[in-house]
Protein backbone atom coordinates (compact mmCIF):
# COMPACT_ATOMS: atom_id res chain seq x y z
CA UNK A 1 0.00 0.00 0.00
CA UNK A 2 1.34 3.41 -0.94
CA UNK A 3 1.51 6.11 1.75
CA UNK A 4 -1.88 7.29 2.99
CA UNK A 5 -3.36 9.76 0.54
CA UNK A 6 -3.41 13.44 1.46
CA UNK A 7 -6.77 15.17 1.57
CA UNK A 8 -8.04 18.03 -0.56
CA UNK A 9 -9.50 21.07 1.19
CA UNK A 10 -13.00 20.31 -0.11
CA UNK A 11 -12.86 16.80 1.35
CA UNK A 12 -11.97 18.14 4.80
CA UNK A 13 -14.82 20.66 4.67
CA UNK A 14 -17.31 17.90 3.82
CA UNK A 15 -15.87 15.69 6.55
CA UNK A 16 -16.36 18.44 9.14
CA UNK A 17 -19.98 18.99 8.10
CA UNK A 18 -20.75 15.24 8.22
CA UNK A 19 -19.24 14.83 11.67
CA UNK A 20 -21.29 14.01 14.74
CA UNK A 21 -22.15 17.17 16.68
CA UNK A 22 -21.21 15.73 20.08
CA UNK A 23 -18.43 17.63 21.83
CA UNK A 24 -15.51 16.61 24.01
CA UNK A 25 -14.12 18.89 26.70
CA UNK A 26 -10.67 18.30 25.20
CA UNK A 27 -11.74 20.54 22.30
CA UNK A 28 -11.12 24.29 22.45
CA UNK A 29 -14.62 24.95 21.07
CA UNK A 30 -17.92 23.01 20.85
CA UNK A 31 -18.27 20.87 17.74
CA UNK A 32 -21.46 22.65 16.50
CA UNK A 33 -19.49 25.93 16.50
CA UNK A 34 -16.62 24.32 14.60
CA UNK A 35 -19.09 23.04 12.00
CA UNK A 36 -20.54 26.54 11.59
CA UNK A 37 -17.01 27.87 10.99
CA UNK A 38 -15.97 25.03 8.67
CA UNK A 39 -15.04 27.36 5.80
CA UNK A 40 -12.55 29.19 8.03
CA UNK A 41 -11.01 26.18 9.77
CA UNK A 42 -10.90 23.67 6.88
CA UNK A 43 -7.54 24.90 5.59
CA UNK A 44 -5.55 24.57 8.85
CA UNK A 45 -7.22 21.24 9.67
CA UNK A 46 -6.46 19.98 6.16
CA UNK A 47 -2.82 21.04 6.59
CA UNK A 48 -2.61 19.23 9.94
CA UNK A 49 -4.17 15.99 8.64
CA UNK A 50 -1.91 15.95 5.59
CA UNK A 51 1.15 16.63 7.75
CA UNK A 52 0.24 13.70 9.99
CA UNK A 53 -0.27 11.35 7.02
CA UNK A 54 2.95 12.32 5.23
CA UNK A 55 5.12 12.31 8.38
CA UNK A 56 3.59 9.05 9.64
CA UNK A 57 3.07 10.45 13.13
CA UNK A 58 0.26 11.47 15.44
CA UNK A 59 0.93 14.04 18.18
CA UNK A 60 0.45 12.85 21.76
CA UNK A 61 -2.41 15.30 22.57
CA UNK A 62 -4.50 13.64 19.87
CA UNK A 63 -3.83 10.21 21.38
CA UNK A 64 -5.27 11.24 24.74
CA UNK A 65 -8.86 10.27 25.55
CA UNK A 66 -11.22 11.50 28.24
CA UNK A 67 -13.07 8.47 29.62
CA UNK A 68 -16.51 8.87 31.18
CA UNK A 69 -17.88 5.89 33.18
CA UNK A 70 -21.58 5.42 32.46
CA UNK A 71 -23.87 2.92 34.20
CA UNK A 72 -24.87 0.12 31.82
CA UNK A 73 -28.43 0.22 33.22
CA UNK A 74 -30.04 2.87 35.43
CA UNK A 75 -31.04 0.37 38.13
CA UNK A 76 -27.53 -1.04 38.66
CA UNK A 77 -25.56 -0.42 41.84
CA UNK A 78 -23.26 2.58 41.19
CA UNK A 79 -20.78 1.37 43.82
CA UNK A 80 -19.89 -1.71 41.71
CA UNK A 81 -17.26 -0.77 39.13
CA UNK A 82 -18.18 -3.60 36.75
CA UNK A 83 -21.61 -1.99 36.31
CA UNK A 84 -20.02 0.86 34.35
CA UNK A 85 -19.27 1.12 30.65
CA UNK A 86 -16.31 3.39 29.79
CA UNK A 87 -17.17 5.95 27.11
CA UNK A 88 -13.97 7.19 25.47
CA UNK A 89 -13.99 10.71 23.98
CA UNK A 90 -11.29 11.98 21.64
CA UNK A 91 -10.57 15.50 20.35
CA UNK A 92 -12.53 16.59 17.27
CA UNK A 93 -9.45 16.74 15.01
CA UNK A 94 -8.44 13.26 16.12
CA UNK A 95 -11.85 11.91 15.12
CA UNK A 96 -11.58 13.61 11.71
CA UNK A 97 -8.17 12.03 11.17
CA UNK A 98 -9.48 8.61 12.23
CA UNK A 99 -12.40 8.90 9.79
CA UNK A 100 -9.99 9.82 7.00
CA UNK A 101 -7.69 6.86 7.59
CA UNK A 102 -10.57 4.42 8.17
CA UNK A 103 -12.13 5.36 4.83
CA UNK A 104 -8.81 4.93 2.99
CA UNK A 105 -8.07 1.61 4.69
CA UNK A 106 -11.53 0.26 3.93
CA UNK A 107 -11.22 1.34 0.30
CA UNK A 108 -7.84 -0.43 0.08
CA UNK A 109 -9.26 -3.65 1.55
CA UNK A 110 -12.28 -3.61 -0.77
CA UNK A 111 -10.28 -2.76 -3.92
CA UNK A 112 -7.83 -5.57 -3.23
CA UNK A 113 -10.46 -8.09 -2.09
CA UNK A 114 -8.78 -8.54 1.29
CA UNK A 115 -11.85 -8.86 3.50
CA UNK A 116 -12.51 -12.32 4.87
CA UNK A 117 -15.54 -13.65 2.96
CA UNK A 118 -17.32 -14.40 6.24
CA UNK A 119 -16.65 -11.04 7.90
CA UNK A 120 -19.85 -9.11 8.49
CA UNK A 121 -18.75 -6.41 10.94
CA UNK A 122 -17.18 -3.11 9.84
CA UNK A 123 -17.76 -3.90 6.19
CA UNK A 124 -19.94 -2.08 3.63
CA UNK A 125 -23.31 -3.76 2.92
CA UNK A 126 -22.74 -6.34 5.68
CA UNK A 127 -24.13 -6.50 9.21
CA UNK A 128 -25.18 -8.85 12.00
CA UNK A 129 -28.30 -9.54 9.92
CA UNK A 130 -26.28 -10.81 6.95
CA UNK A 131 -24.23 -13.00 9.29
CA UNK A 132 -27.41 -14.43 10.81
CA UNK A 133 -28.93 -15.10 7.37
CA UNK A 134 -25.72 -16.94 6.34
CA UNK A 135 -25.74 -19.13 9.48
CA UNK A 136 -29.46 -19.96 9.22
CA UNK A 137 -29.11 -20.77 5.51
CA UNK A 138 -26.16 -23.11 6.17
CA UNK A 139 -28.11 -24.88 8.91
CA UNK A 140 -31.15 -25.32 6.67
CA UNK A 141 -29.02 -26.66 3.79
CA UNK A 142 -27.34 -29.08 6.16
CA UNK A 143 -30.70 -30.21 7.52
CA UNK A 144 -32.11 -30.69 4.00
CA UNK A 145 -29.16 -32.92 3.12
CA UNK A 146 -29.86 -35.11 6.18
CA UNK A 147 -26.77 -34.00 8.10
CA UNK A 148 -26.60 -33.04 11.75
CA UNK A 149 -25.26 -29.64 12.75
CA UNK A 150 -23.72 -28.25 15.90
CA UNK A 151 -23.54 -24.48 16.37
CA UNK A 152 -20.83 -23.15 18.69
CA UNK A 153 -20.97 -19.46 19.66
CA UNK A 154 -18.15 -17.57 21.35
CA UNK A 155 -18.79 -14.27 23.13
CA UNK A 156 -15.56 -12.37 23.76
CA UNK A 157 -16.00 -9.84 26.55
CA UNK A 158 -14.32 -6.53 25.68
CA UNK A 159 -12.79 -8.13 22.58
CA UNK A 160 -11.32 -4.87 21.26
CA UNK A 161 -9.50 -4.29 24.55
CA UNK A 162 -7.67 -7.61 24.21
CA UNK A 163 -6.17 -7.04 20.74
CA UNK A 164 -2.37 -7.02 20.74
CA UNK A 165 -1.14 -3.89 18.97
CA UNK A 166 2.02 -5.66 17.79
CA UNK A 167 -0.10 -8.45 16.35
CA UNK A 168 -2.38 -5.93 14.66
CA UNK A 169 0.58 -4.13 13.04
CA UNK A 170 1.91 -7.51 11.88
CA UNK A 171 -1.48 -8.37 10.38
CA UNK A 172 -1.64 -5.02 8.54
CA UNK A 173 1.82 -5.74 7.13
CA UNK A 174 0.63 -9.18 5.96
CA UNK A 175 -2.19 -7.44 4.08
CA UNK A 176 0.32 -5.41 2.08
CA UNK A 177 0.32 -2.20 4.09
CA UNK A 178 3.88 -0.90 4.37
CA UNK A 179 6.09 2.16 4.40
CA UNK A 180 4.62 5.45 5.61
CA UNK A 181 1.14 3.96 5.98
CA UNK A 182 2.30 1.20 8.32
CA UNK A 183 4.45 3.67 10.27
CA UNK A 184 1.40 5.91 10.74
CA UNK A 185 -0.59 3.02 12.22
CA UNK A 186 2.33 2.23 14.54
CA UNK A 187 2.37 5.84 15.71
CA UNK A 188 -1.40 5.84 16.13
CA UNK A 189 -1.38 2.74 18.34
CA UNK A 190 1.64 3.61 20.49
CA UNK A 191 1.80 5.91 23.49
CA UNK A 192 -1.93 6.31 23.92
CA UNK A 193 -3.18 7.81 27.17
CA UNK A 194 -6.50 8.35 28.90
CA UNK A 195 -7.86 9.95 32.01
CA UNK A 196 -11.16 10.06 33.87
CA UNK A 197 -12.43 13.58 34.63
CA UNK A 198 -13.54 14.03 38.26
CA UNK A 199 -16.43 16.41 38.82
CA UNK A 200 -16.46 18.80 41.75
CA UNK A 201 -19.22 18.02 44.23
Amino acid sequence: MSPLLTLLLESVSKLILKSNSSSCHLDPAPTPLLKLCHSAISAPISHFINASLTSASLPLPLKTAAVTPVLKKPNLDPSVLSNYRPISNLPFISKLLESTVAAQLQSFLVDNNLFDPFQSGFRPLYSTETALVKVVNDLLLSSDSGSLSILLLLDLSSAFDTVSHDLLISRLSDLGISGTALSWFSSYLSGRQFYIPVKDF
